[in-house]
């Protein structure tokens, strides 16, 4: 069993151990899955809800969130030993957006929720070498809560940032819609076996 109860944390496959920070209630904790069992690791410098985050050069990237009283706008790494960093700033203070890794260098930054949008149809890339932010193309439709990964086509071998679900206009409409990043522009999924 995991030691809290938890919803809305950020996690992924840290130098092959399991690892999850954040998340409700308003927590700054990171626990991993060593030996069986969870245990507390580390401690984030902010509390982040709803937060995104990516693995990258074995350590877990976490990008904004909310932190019980605001939209956060910065950044912070997790090693696996424990040691946390301060990352960069990020364009625009976000959560309930996502982060997938579309290549050895650069991961993308989609949708959530800005100041001034419940569901932004924005994206960025971000390079972990440089640190630096540059706008990417926008969604079709704005969404937040979404799912995001990068699936390998089986015939080109080139790799396509995916994002799926979600929700727009800041809630209560739940999407099915599906979006692939091919040759820089989104393009609509399909769906298989609908009438």
């Amino acid at each position: 069993d995991f030691p809290v109860e938890l919803e809305a944390a950020v996690g992924g496959n840290l130098d092959g151990i399991p690892v999850v920070c954040g998340g409700r209630e308003y927590s700054e904790k990171c626990y991993k899955f060593s030996n069986g069992v969870w245990e507390e690791f580390a401690s984030m410098k902010e509390k982040r809800y709803l937060a995104a985050g990516v693995i990258h050069s074995k350590k877990l990237h976490v990008f904004g969130g909310w932190s019980g009283s605001s939209r956060l706008q910065t950044s912070e790494t997790i090693n696996v030993d424990g040691g946390v960093s301060d990352g960069p700033e990020l364009p625009t203070a976000a959560w309930q957006h996502s982060m997938t890794s579309i290549n050895d260098t650069v991961s993308l930054l989609s949708g959530g929720a800005t100041s001034t949008n419940p569901a932004s149809a924005q994206t960025w890339y971000y390079n972990h070498e440089t640190e630096a932010f540059t706008s990417g193309p926008d969604l079709l439709e704005g969404r937040g809560n979404h799912g995001s990964a990068t699936i390998v086509d089986k015939v080109t071998k080139a790799k396509i940032a995916v994002i799926t679900g979600g929700y727009k206009n800041g809630g209560g409409n739940v999407m099915d819609s599906t979006e692939l990043l091919i040759n820089g522009q989104w393009e609509t999924g399909t769906v298989q076996g609908r009438n």
